[in-house]
């Protein structure tokens, strides 16, 4: 009888401390994947300190990364150079895959943040894209007024 309850004892101690322990492991679910060729064969690597604006250089050594998954809440900008300066060569939103890439580095940053950029490089280079409210809204508008009342 004595062993019986020393027994439920130690289960219910087990089932207390456990769960905490186990959630003291738990990761966030936040993490950066990729796989490259060392030697010929495919490794599998991933940056799961994902820091914004932080630069994390790739395990690659040719910079030659075959898959990409990102697994985090921002976007993933992969670079060709190990300072993450410049141009992205490879921009990856949350959950999305690439694959054939050449980069050796990648530095996050907030989805918001990154479409904000992107609209601004947009403005910047003038995509050819008709914004409302601008001279070429207004010609046709006036293209149109003219050949309705005509037609």
């Amino acid at each position: 009888m004595r062993l019986r309850t020393t027994a439920v004892a130690l289960a219910g101690a087990l089932a207390l401390t456990l769960p905490a322990g186990a959630q003291a492991f738990a990761d966030d679910g936040q993490a950066f994947n990729y796989v490259f060729l060392k030697d010929g064969e495919r490794q599998l690597a991933q940056i799961s300190e994902v820091t914004e604006g932080k630069c994390h250089k790739l395990e690659v050594t040719d910079g030659a990364v075959q898959e990409i998954a990102n697994d985090t809440d921002m976007v993933a900008l992969l670079f060709d150079n190990a300072t993450c300066n410049g141009e992205p060569v490879v921009a990856a939103g949350p959950g999305e895959k690439a694959g054939d890439i050449t980069a050796v580095a990648v530095a996050f940053e907030r989805a918001e943040q990154a479409e904000q950029a992107e609209q601004a490089e947009q403005a910047e280079h003038g995509d050819g894209a008709v914004r409302p409210g601008s001279d070429a809204d207004e010609q046709e508008d006036i293209f149109d007024r003219v050949f309705s009342a005509v037609g």
